[in-house]
């Protein structure tokens, strides 16, 4: 058998269909359902009820997530044992560009200050490292969470968080636009905004609409560019095409002093809090990660 199989599965759990699993995996959709017959061949049961829409797993498939779970932590665990005394220290994070830019080297010097550790990174979007990280791809999983929002959901009893940190996803325009005349945030019916929006697939999509039905006040806007990507939307912003909802930290990593805050009300009415967490599989049992742990929480 191919252990490679037991990833293809927990992305395809993880996805919830098998499109995005199969891209995920760089591989077709054919030959990805190939190798989730051939895992269930091997098993001797089927683990996917196809029959349904979305997929679930059977009650086989639901024992099977958990022994792969414990599995793969187990193969990670040989491979680091068995190879390079340096690779058996490394630890894999997998988290968004701007996170890993501004956040993650000075959170690793303070983690790692104890031991004799190195750090990897899986860069994405949620979706990516969400699925890199459930999948055992990577050892700790760091994110953006909302209460209502979480953005993904991971298996209760599985994993382990903490929150690290925050940041506030507030809306930003240039320096241009806020000094252009007639612009007047958060516009009038006369003069809507223009708005740099979140395609509806994006993690912020939901925290922004959230964001605009909570306000007191309304948004009169008109949507002039769209994109899933926060870096793509704050070099849109520098441009000045228009105004875009930015965490503070993709607002500096991405652009800096080049673009202003436009949530000048006391009680912050256009903005959010979010907590920046970090997961770890209770599997996951290496004693360098736990080590880390330990100090994250500590820490935190």
């Amino acid at each position: 058998m191919d252990t490679g199989w037991f990833y293809d599965f927990l992305a395809l759990i993880e996805t919830g269909n098998f499109t995005q699993a199969a891209s995920f995996r760089n591989c077709s959709q054919a030959a990805f359902s190939r190798r989730i017959q051939n895992l269930e061949n091997w098993a001797g049961a089927k683990l996917i009820d196809r029959s349904v829409y979305p997929m679930q797993l059977t009650r086989a498939g639901e024992k099977f997530h958990q022994s792969t779970l414990r599995l793969t932590s187990q193969l990670e665990d040989a491979r680091a044992e068995l190879g390079l005394h340096q690779a058996s220290h490394n630890i894999k994070v997998a988290l968004t560009y701007a996170l890993g830019t501004e956040k993650l080297p000075s959170w690793w010097k303070q983690w790692s200050s104890r031991d004799e550790i190195s750090c990897s990174t899986l860069i994405g979007n949620i979706l990516e490292t969400t699925s890199a990280f459930t999948s055992g791809l990577a050892d700790i999983l760091i994110s953006y969470s909302h209460p209502l929002y979480p953005g993904f959901r991971l298996e209760e009893g599985l994993y382990e968080k903490i929150v690290i940190g925050t940041d506030t996803l507030a809306p930003y325009g240039s320096k241009e636009l806020v000094n252009s005349s007639g612009f007047e945030f958060p516009g009038t019916p006369d003069q809507p905004i223009p708005l740099l929006n979140y395609s509806i697939q994006s993690y912020f999509s939901k925290v922004v609409q959230h964001i605009l039905d909570s306000s007191e006040a309304e948004l009169h806007s008109k949507i002039v560019f769209e994109s899933e990507m926060s870096s793509i939307l704050a070099k849109a912003a520098q441009q000045g095409l228009g105004v875009a909802w930015l965490t503070g930290t993709s607002a500096l990593h991405d652009i800096g002093p080049a673009l202003r805050p436009l949530d000048a009300t006391a009680a912050q009415m256009w903005s959010q809090d979010l907590d920046i967490v970090a997961y770890r599989a209770h599997a996951n049992r290496r004693k360098h990660v736990l080590r880390l742990w330990a100090a994250m929480r500590e820490a935190g």
